[in-house]
């Protein structure tokens, strides 16, 4: 008789706690709702915000062009090589920025005809800015490799009127692309407002 109403006190003391695993309010709460995709970018505000980008970093190549220059023509050579070294690092500077904001601007979503004026302007400015860079380092390489003194002094000289012009081409470029930039309205101009890039830098 013992054995059987121990047998009962087991099933019981089971039953029991069987039950209380069922009230764990870990146990019986509701799985975690999976969280909402997001919204993707629109392709023209990610390339908008690239311009942005590509425009920011043209704005300081352009700004660095000539600062800090120091230079001393006289009659010794290491005084071209020192232009050489300084200039030639600016202006290609310069050039580098531009192409990279022309490789920015050339990836405009086929779709997004909005921008394709802004493409074509700001992309024969960039080839007046590239040629002038050309011109530059033409006259730094004639001068490093003249044969005498002079003829490298006078190619120094070429360069540094060069440098102004590209100095003046990158200017405009800059502003060509800052002004379609700040002042596009309708689809083009939605894109540029919201670009994160865009707004940071105007911010």
């Amino acid at each position: 008789m013992r054995r059987v109403l121990l047998s009962v006190a087991a099933v019981a003391l089971a039953a029991a706690s069987l039950a209380a695993c069922s009230s764990d309010p870990e146990a019986t709460a509701p799985s975690a709702s999976p969280s909402p995709t997001p919204t993707p970018t629109p392709s023209s505000v990610v390339w908008a915000g690239a311009v942005c980008v590509e425009r920011d970093n043209l704005k300081a190549a352009v700004s660095a062009l000539g600062r800090n220059l120091s230079y001393d023509v006289t009659s010794d050579r290491s005084a071209i090589e020192q232009i050489d070294r300084q200039l030639r690092l600016q202006v290609l500077s310069v050039a580098n920025a531009a192409d990279q904001l022309s490789t920015a601007l050339q990836g405009v979503p086929v779709d997004f005809v909005a921008a394709n004026d802004l493409v074509v302007t700001v992309t024969k400015a960039k080839g007046d800015t590239s040629d002038a860079v050309t011109q530059v380092t033409t006259s730094l390489d004639a001068a490093i490799s003249a044969d005498n003194i002079l003829t490298g002094v006078a190619e120094a000289g070429k360069a540094l009127v060069a440098a102004k012009a590209a100095f003046e081409a990158g200017q405009v470029l800059l502003s060509t692309v800052v002004d379609a930039t700040s002042t596009a309205s309708g689809e083009l101009g939605d894109a540029f407002d919201a670009a994160p890039e865009c707004v940071a830098a105007a911010s």
